[in-house]
């Protein structure tokens, strides 16, 4: 969620799906953000820059692969790789709180009443949701090491090919904001992208 930070306004990214998909000795993430109410922002210049600059922060300072990803304009998708001893729920956490501190600032700088409106909605019931926990709506090991590879694919292409079924682009790597470059033409994609594997 993106949340309160100076103007002490509830969370408004919320996190809707946390999905193991890799493993041996620890897992990669299916983590999915979304703003409250899908208020359209990230395809906003400054508001999606700053999302862009948070998830190179989490690989840089927070020792998590950035495996895949996408920006849309309400919501985000990451397949997230903490180091062995990194918890995911410290890092997502500290990537909200960050977050919402940086696009609530953003939000009174531009005087986006509608945006602040919304960020200050009271909390309708305790101060604890401000910072949940991961939610889950799959939390699911994959069983064998064959459907292991065959799933993160999948999760892969379904982050890739949002901007298409939502009729931005006509395929996946024309899309800016997202490791589909990466992926299918090996371009180099701000933040860098880890790539987990390479189709052949």
């Amino acid at each position: 969620m993106l949340f309160a930070g100076q103007l002490h306004c509830p969370a408004v990214i919320t996190m809707s799906q946390s999905c193991r998909v890799f493993t041996d000795l620890h897992y990669a993430y299916f983590v999915t953000w979304t703003l409250v109410e899908w208020i359209h922002l990230f395809d906003k210049e400054p508001y999606r820059q700053i999302i862009l600059d948070s998830l190179n922060y989490l690989r840089i300072e927070k020792k998590t692969q950035l495996n895949a990803f996408v920006i849309m304009s309400s919501h985000l998708h990451t397949v997230l790789w903490p180091e062995i001893g990194i918890s995911l729920s410290d890092v997502t956490r500290d990537f909200k709180r960050f977050t919402s501190r940086k696009i609530s600032q953003e939000a009174e700088k531009q005087g986006v009443t509608d945006v602040i409106k919304v960020f200050k909605k009271p909390e309708r019931k305790t101060a604890r949701k401000m910072y949940p926990s991961i939610k889950s709506g799959r939390r699911d090991r994959i069983p064998k090491r064959s459907s292991r590879k065959n799933s993160l694919a999948k999760k892969i292409d379904y982050i890739h090919m949002n901007p298409v079924k939502a009729g931005l682009v006509k395929t996946p790597e024309q899309w800016q904001y997202s490791s589909a470059r990466a992926y299918l033409l090996g371009e180099e994609t701000y933040p860098p992208t880890d790539i987990l594997l390479v189709r052949g």
